[in-house]
């Protein structure tokens, strides 16, 4: 219990040392090993149904060396056990009502039932042998403090194996369907629980799952395992079944430290705290029958009077078992009832990880960093394994800046760093394990256990209360019998003359090692004689003294070093601060210069802005900056009422909320003419309040969805690609239709454009190659079919973005031997192909449609050859190769996910509502397309759910507008008119607009229609 491999940190050395040096208490010992090994067995066992069976690999008595009866037996008691535990972690324990005592929650219920069948287990099968009975409650607590050990030992193991398996952090071919062997999680658990912590398993590596020897009560025809290889949700259930067990032991420590305190004050017939009497009477006889239980450690209190039904059950069944082999036999009914109860628990352990697997996305597995498995929240705040993925994260190598830090300390700080760690470790050391450590030591001396010899036959032992009653009678008694309380006046003055004062040893003095003289005359020969004897003994033993005594106490100098170490280790620190300040600075500087430099080359219409805040600069250097700058309070002159002042002139003014939030103000400096208002269409008041809109927006107001705006330096290279273009991040403009102008033709009467519709279609009929006869000049009917024919909703059709400057790019991004091969492929239309030879580019692989090839770090690239294939998409369909348009746009949408990995999370959405709504138009132009029919809802749920989550509300209703043409298409008339209400809806506050005149015209075909 004190080696190496298994310290326990609470218990006494004198304990320890008794436990595993006295050969009287070998048994104890080894009911423990066995017993625990018994605890593992049951843990590694419990998914023996479909992995390879753990149970007949651990050092135990095998389940086929017991009778058939006793084999039924443990059977039906394994079923109950099973069951009662699985019932009480799938019940809605907050909806009985008050809880009184009772688990909130599932998991605290499952707990409860594995430390009282844990506990009755431990105390039957200890029973079994001859051992104390007084040894039980403190070997109970050893074992549980190695499993708890080892679990979380083994919780860290596991939770960066599945760092490793399930991530590129490694392997960029592994994620998060990756299927690793069983063997790797076996490695881990043999190495904690067999070679670190010693428990008696067999390597996995060496002694294979066998049919000769059953494994289970539970699973006797199931010894290989059903699955061939393990998944994620394997791994995290082993993570929470780790969890699990770590607040199982944890919490069984203190129900046993519990006992031991309430057992060490009666033993000292000390007054016990009881509980407030209860007003109902169940409860008071629910307090007097804990109340008899009170002195029985294998019988744990528990309001539920199934699960201590369950736990007598389990008791009176180890009870049968007799003769020399009982503790062997009952440490393997122990292994197989903590089986069952594991199995009890399988359904929560699953639903846990399920609930995990859901909250991970891909690009979790692409940053090589899964999020842990979290539990509910009165749960995760009582767990002992809260924080197990920062620990686990720990054991990983120091940062940069960690390494640089400790390199650049001076001589000798590193070791007072050191120092000072470990005096706060000592500390929390003691507060965490000092209550369990003063709990054992009084119970071990309350009831004289381990004994420091074997007890002899016939003896019995004192224990340490009937000594201390002893001691206190005999000093209150003088060698007369009587009561003596007061001090004797004959020999008062001797005895104070000859006192000699004992100091403690902590306090720098001898201890009891000096004793006192014996009391004679000082002035007599002998007294000199023994006290030059003594002083010259005193001076050869004073180095053996040095050695024993302790350290003086702090002193004034001492805590001035104390105070100048740590204002040199915050001056360090400060330093370290201020220097990242000012790099940081630097940089920025830099940086800003850098982009106004390149926005300067760009933009030369800059410069006169620029000249003016330089002049206003060199002003304030003169004047004084607070009267250059600070806005004079007076009356414009009122010629000047009309001009429009410029954007810079006073561009160190300062703005009032009042100003910034509304345009009153250059309202009024602004005013227009009437026949110059009156001139105005509304298609331009639409997009002027659109504009004053996202100005307002980028002022004062926040955005709702903060995770999708791109801001920083990641904005700024996307402005310098795209030569300031940032149309994409924005909403359009509600004009979809552009207004008539002096070259647009003439509008005619309905009845002049149906004529001529019909001429129009006339001729194409006689231009048919086929075509041999003339059809007859006539006017059509206008009936009901003839307008239901031409009853169609207007389509708005979706551009591509920049088509022509991405072709450029992207052509100068290719060898020249592949440029002139490129090019032959485009005139073919042989599209694919093209982007197959992206794969030569200067930068790296360009192939979307293969990312797993893909350069990475190049997010614009890749957003330039997304939109490349989407204008191809729309030559395709131009010139009547749908299919090639079909496969193009499938292929994308397959890819996006990891094609997509490297781009900011705002512009990544914005592409893929892009993509999507251009799936969406390619559903409309290729309506016999089956395959992609099908999945066109799902292409627009998609599109809308991201255009809502830009804030994007004009982009939302021509999505919804295109989703309503394609379902008319198809035949769906009244989802149409569902998706054109749900844009009209989103437009019932917007001004005019030729997008809403669109939807009102949609709205009235497809109700027409129908």
């Amino acid at each position: 219990f004190n080696g190496p491999s298994m310290s326990i940190p609470w218990m006494p050395k004198e304990v320890s040392h008794r436990l595993f040096e006295r050969p009287h208490e070998t048994i104890n010992v080894k009911t423990t090993y066995l017993l625990s090994t018994a605890a593992v067995a049951g843990f590694l066992a419990r998914e023996d149904g479909k992995r390879p069976a753990w149970f007949n690999r651990a050092r135990l008595m095998p389940v086929s060396a017991l009778t058939p009866d006793l084999q039924e037996h443990l059977a039906n008691c394994c079923h109950v056990i099973c069951m009662k535990v699985r019932q009480e972690v799938t019940n809605e324990h907050g909806l009985r009502g008050p809880l009184n005592g009772r688990p909130s929650t599932q998991w605290q219920a499952g707990l409860l039932c594995a430390r009282v069948i844990w506990r009755a287990l431990f105390s039957a099968a200890a029973a079994k042998a001859p051992a104390s009975k007084r040894a039980v409650p403190g070997v109970f607590m050893a074992a549980c403090e190695g499993l708890k050990q080892a679990s979380q030992k083994l919780l860290t193991k596991v939770w960066r194996e599945v760092q490793v398996q399930f991530t590129s952090k490694e392997n960029k071919y592994r994620n998060m369907k990756s299927r690793p062997a069983w063997s790797v999680l076996e490695a881990h658990q043999f190495e904690v629980f067999g070679k670190d912590r010693g428990f008696g398993i067999c390597d996995p590596a060496v002694v294979a799952p066998s049919s000769a020897a059953a494994s289970s009560v539970l699973w006797r025809n199931r010894i290989a395992g059903t699955k061939p290889a393990s998944n994620l949700q394997d791994y995290l259930e082993e993570v929470l079944a780790l969890r699990f067990a770590v607040d199982w032991m944890a919490m069984s420590m203190e129900d046993a430290q519990e006992f031991l305190d309430q057992a060490t004050k009666r033993a000292y017939k000390r007054p016990v705290l009881k509980p407030k009497a209860a007003p109902d009477p169940v409860s008071q006889t629910l307090a007097a029958l804990k109340e008899k239980t009170v002195d029985s450690f294998s019988l744990m209190w528990t309001d539920d009077a199934e699960l201590r039904g369950v736990a007598s059950l389990a008791i009176r069944l180890m009870d049968g078992l007799e003769g020399p082999s009982a503790l062997p036999f009952a440490a393997t009914f122990v292994g197989q009832m903590l089986l069952a109860m594991w199995k009890g628990v399988a359904p929560l352990l699953a639903h846990h990880a399920a609930t995990g697997i859901a909250r991970i996305a891909e690009s979790h597995a692409a940053m090589g960093r899964l999020p842990a498995p979290q539990l509910p929240e009165p749960d995760a705040s009582t767990s002992r394994t809260a924080v197990f993925d920062r620990v686990a994260a720990s054991y990983d190598r120091p940062s940069k800046d960690c390494e640089e830090l400790v390199n650049a300390l001076p001589r000798g700080v590193l070791g007072s760093i050191i120092k000072a760690q470990a005096t706060f470790r000592g500390y929390v050391f003691r507060a965490r394990y000092f209550t369990k450590a003063r709990a054992v030591a009084a119970y071990c001396k309350a009831v004289a256990w381990p004994e420091l010899h074997p007890q002899l036959e016939g003896e019995t032992v004192e224990l340490a209360s009937e000594k201390d009653k002893k001691k206190k009678s005999k000093s209150k008694m003088d060698k007369s019998g009587m009561a003596s309380s007061k001090a004797d006046a004959t020999n008062l003055n001797q005895t104070i003359s000859d006192f000699q004062p004992r100091v403690s040893k902590y306090l720098g003095g001898e201890g009891n090692t000096a004793k006192p003289s014996v009391s004679s005359p000082t002035n007599s020969p002998m007294h000199k004689m023994g006290s030059t004897m003594g002083s010259t003994k005193g001076s050869q033993m004073a180095g053996a003294d040095v050695r024993n005594r302790a350290w003086p106490l702090p002193t004034a100098d001492h805590r001035a070093c104390a105070d100048l170490f740590a204002l040199y280790m915050f001056n360090l620190y400060r330093r370290k601060e201020l220097t990242n300040m000012w790099s940081t600075l630097c940089k920025s500087y830099e940086r800003g210069m850098d982009s106004y430099a390149e926005l300067l080359h760009r933009n030369p219409a800059l410069k006169p802005m620029l000249e003016s805040i330089a002049a206003q600069l060199k002003r304030g250097s003169v004047v004084g900056y607070d009267k250059a700058f600070i806005a004079k309070h007076k009356k414009e002159p009122t010629e000047q009422q009309g001009r429009v002042k410029p954007v810079d002139a006073d561009i160190f003014k300062s703005k009032t909320g009042k100003q910034v939030g509304t345009m009153g103000s250059t309202g009024q400096a602004t005013e227009l003419p009437k026949d110059k208002a009156a001139a105005a269409s509304p298609g331009a008041t639409a997009t002027m309040a659109m504009s004053m809109k996202s100005m307002n927006l980028t002022v004062g107001e926040k955005p709702e969805d903060s995770e999708v705006q791109v801001t920083g330096e990641y904005l700024t290279n996307y402005l310098k690609e795209m030569d300031g273009d940032d149309s994409q991040f924005k909403d359009i403009n509600a004009a979809v239709v552009p207004l008539s102008t002096g070259s647009s033709p003439p509008r005619l009467q309905p009845a002049e454009s149906i004529l001529k519709t019909e001429e129009l279609n006339d001729k194409t009929e006689e231009a048919r190659p086929g075509s041999t006869s003339t059809p007859a000049k006539s006017r059509p009917k206008l009936d009901t079919t003839f307008c239901l024919t031409r009853c169609k909703p207007i389509w708005l059709p979706i551009k591509a973005h920049r088509f022509a400057a991405y072709r450029a790019k992207v052509l100068q991004l290719l060898p020249q031997r592949v440029l002139q091969q490129y090019i032959d492929f485009e005139k073919q239309g042989q599209y694919s192909a093209c982007i197959k030879l992206l794969e030569s580019a200067t930068p790296g692989s360009l192939n979307v449609l293969s990312p797993a090839s893909m350069v990475s770090g190049k997010p614009l690239l890749v957003e330039t050859v997304l939109q490349l294939i989407v204008g191809y998409s729309g030559l395709c369909l131009k010139n009547q190769q749908g299919a090639i348009a079909v496969k193009l746009i499938t292929q994308v949408l397959d890819n996006m996910s990891l094609s997509l990995r490297d781009l900011h999370p705002g512009h990544r959405t914005v592409l893929e509502a892009y993509l999507f709504d251009t799936a969406l138009s390619v559903c409309y132009y290729m309506p016999n397309d089956v395959t992609l029919a099908d999945r066109s809802q799902s292409f627009f749920q998609q599109a809308s759910e991201r255009y809502l989550r830009l804030g994007h509300i004009n982009r939302y209703c021509k999505c919804c507008l295109r989703a309503a043409a394609v379902l008319h298409l198809q035949g769906s008339k009244s989802e149409a008119e569902y998706y054109t209400q749900q844009a009209l809806n989103k437009l019932s506050d917007a001004p005019v607009s030729s997008l809403l005149a669109i939807c009102y015209h949609n709205l009235a075909v497809h109700t027409v229609v129908q």
